[in-house]
């Protein structure tokens, strides 16, 4: 259940960070030499939270024609808030860098709860699987990416999509996809607990519901428990000293060093021209003269050329 005072701040939420993301958005410049397929259904029920769209370098000819590696994207928003559009130009950028990129919509809190989050992100990966190669994707070679929530989506889904074992206790099913990379930026990896704990408080009514909720999530909050029984592929994480949330990243690096998981991290200083805040190559990525910005997306892509081209 619910109470009115958290759905009163999820909606608060929603309309100051639609607010933020507004002037970014309006004057942003997409690159020209990238093919957009818009809103295709992954799952053949009508919703447009159930849309993703592919982006593909122009050069690499009619989709289909050309098999690239794929990088698959989940927006962030707290799990409540946003949509694949909010990531479309940071998304083309990488798919200028050699990708087909899936940028993904899915279902938010609190019309349905966080286990139901990663179903549709699964449904994504299974997508991928039985209908990618049509659309010019490499189904051997994909990569997971994700933004402040949609990190910690991409986190989740990814640990169980490489271990029957916590997929089962999630309620899920791999997709059989071998996913070679994690990529994520300003994660905000813990959903319970930390220096937010008060905040969270309120969240966790609509990213875990119901007794059944608890009994599949619970157990996980806690990281290290995720990393150990889960199939967390190779992982980069990127924040900066300006990141809010950094706290999160260096959480979810000092258990990966202790577990002996493949990962590095990218801590970027304070700026200079610009305040290189929280998830800030996504939100700068249409202003061609932020450097910073750029860079980290040169970075990401070259992090998963590394294993998609091993």
């Amino acid at each position: 259940m619910i109470s009115q005072e958290a759905r009163d701040l999820f909606a608060a939420n929603v309309s100051a960070m639609a607010a933020g993301d507004t002037p970014h958005l309006a004057t942003q410049v997409l690159p020209e030499d990238v093919e957009r397929i818009k809103d295709i259904a992954y799952v053949d029920d009508g919703d447009t939270n159930h849309l993703l769209d592919i982006y593909r370098p122009a050069q690499a000819g009619a989709s289909g024609a050309a098999k690239l590696p794929v990088i698959v994207d989940f927006h962030g928003g707290g799990l409540y808030y946003g949509n694949k559009e909010n990531n479309e130009c940071r998304d083309m950028l990488l798919a200028r860098e050699g990708f087909a990129v899936v940028n993904a919509n899915y279902r938010l809190v609190p019309q349905v709860s966080f286990p139901d989050q990663l179903n549709d992100a699964m449904a994504v990966l299974d997508w991928i699987r039985d209908r990618g190669s049509a659309y010019g994707l490499d189904t051997g070679r994909v990569c997971v990416t994700g933004d402040s929530a949609g990190g910690a989506l991409a986190l989740y889904l990814t640990a169980a999509n490489g271990s029957a074992q916590l997929a089962g206790a999630l309620g899920l099913r791999p997709s059989g996809l071998d996913v070679k990379a994690l990529v994520v930026t300003s994660g905000m990896f813990r959903l319970a607990g930390g220096v937010h704990a008060t905040a969270l408080g309120y969240y966790m009514e609509g990213y875990l519901q119901t007794p059944a909720d608890h009994i599949k999530i619970d157990r996980y909050l806690d990281l290290d428990k995720l990393v150990v029984d889960g199939g967390v592929p190779p992982t980069y994480m990127i924040t900066s000293v300006e990141d809010f949330i950094a706290d999160n990243t260096y959480e979810l690096a000092r258990i990966l060093h202790a577990r002996h998981k493949d990962h590095a991290m990218s801590v970027w200083p304070k700026g200079g021209e610009r305040v290189l805040g929280h998830v800030f190559n996504i939100v700068q990525a249409g202003d061609p003269e932020a450097t910073e910005a750029h860079q980290v997306i040169r970075d990401i892509a070259g992090y998963c050329k590394h294993y998609v081209c091993k």
